[in-house]
């Protein structure tokens, strides 16, 4: 029996009209900055985002090492460009039918959480969530940034499961990235493909959030 359902953030429940990344890229070729980062720098660059998203070092320092390998030598440049994207990164907007499809969940018992990998205090993943209007409805939250570990490390996904009290076949998990799919399906969990890459595996597949409703899984006993 299905107790409670487990969801990742960022292009699940919320988006931004340009991923930040991109955001940054054409930031930077407005100002000139065209210069490719080396395989030796991307491959550096990865591992500093995983510090960052595991809690090891702050965004900030991520982005000072993305502008360095894009050449931007000036630290005050740095600093300043720091300051429009850490602005950007709070542009997010509530994806269809999320608020609604959480509040249907809460009304039929079942416990809400998130699983989330991200570069940036909980504090700010709490306020998107809260201006796309589902923080309220969320019990539990795993956050990379507080677990130590990135999906698909099953921690994250046992640690949403011990805080909520449910064993790993009574919980879902709802996302979009291959990687934290299969993390979710190893440690048990049932998962759910939604605005997903076009090779990921998963028990269901939905095309927006409101179609959850009307899974098995979710689908209320006739009277």
């Amino acid at each position: 029996m299905i107790r409670g359902v487990f969801f990742d953030a960022a292009g699940v429940l919320y988006d931004r009209k340009v991923p930040t990344g991109r955001y940054a890229v054409r930031l930077l070729a407005e100002r000139g900055h065209g210069r490719e980062p080396t395989e030796a720098e991307r491959a550096r660059l990865k591992a500093t985002q995983a510090k960052a998203s595991t809690g090891q070092i702050d965004a900030g320092y991520y982005w000072d090492e993305f502008l360095l390998s894009r050449g931007v030598t000036d630290p005050e440049e740095r600093r300043e460009l720091i300051g429009l994207i850490m602005e950007q990164t709070h542009q997010v907007f509530g994806l269809p039918g999320a608020r609604a499809t959480l509040a249907a969940l809460k009304k039929r018992g079942l416990v809400v959480g998130i699983i989330t990998d991200t570069i940036y205090p909980l504090e700010w993943k709490m306020r998107w969530l809260a201006e796309v209007g589902v923080a309220d409805l969320v019990d539990v939250v795993a956050c990379s940034r507080v677990v130590g570990v990135q999906k698909p490390n099953p921690a994250i996904y046992t640690e949403a499961l011990r805080q909520a009290g449910l064993a790993p076949d009574e919980a879902v998990f709802v996302g979009h990235e291959g990687r934290e799919i299969d993390g979710a399906h190893a440690v048990g969990m049932v998962t759910v493909a939604v605005n997903h890459e076009p090779s990921v595996w998963a028990d269901y597949y939905i095309q927006a959030l409101p179609d959850l409703l009307a899974l098995p899984l979710f689908t209320l006993p006739s009277a």
